[in-house]
């Protein structure tokens, strides 16, 4: 009996290990970000909506035909030197 009770406990640790890392990865997947447009009558990157890192692409109205929104990898600021990471609409 001892002997089954020593073979439950590494099993038991590792379902705990593959829950707790599959939890973590789900919350990062849904982060928020702040998503740019390009005005081109300013010729610089504007603040828009907020925007996930998983899904559909993110378009300033929602729908597939509007304008795309993207990111950056840096500080979020009012208007970065770029944004050129693809952004998805958040759910």
């Amino acid at each position: 009996m001892k002997n089954y009770v020593l073979a439950i406990i590494p099993i038991l640790i590792g379902i705990g290990t593959v829950y707790i890392t599959k939890t973590e990865k789900s919350d990062i997947r849904n982060a928020v970000i702040q998503g740019y447009i390009f005005n081109h009558s300013t010729n610089q990157w504007d603040r828009s909506v907020m925007c996930g890192t998983d899904g559909i692409i993110c378009t300033v109205n929602g729908l597939p035909t509007g304008q795309q929104v993207f990111g950056t990898t840096g500080p979020e600021v009012d208007h970065p030197e770029t944004a050129n990471v693809e952004l998805y609409k958040l759910e």
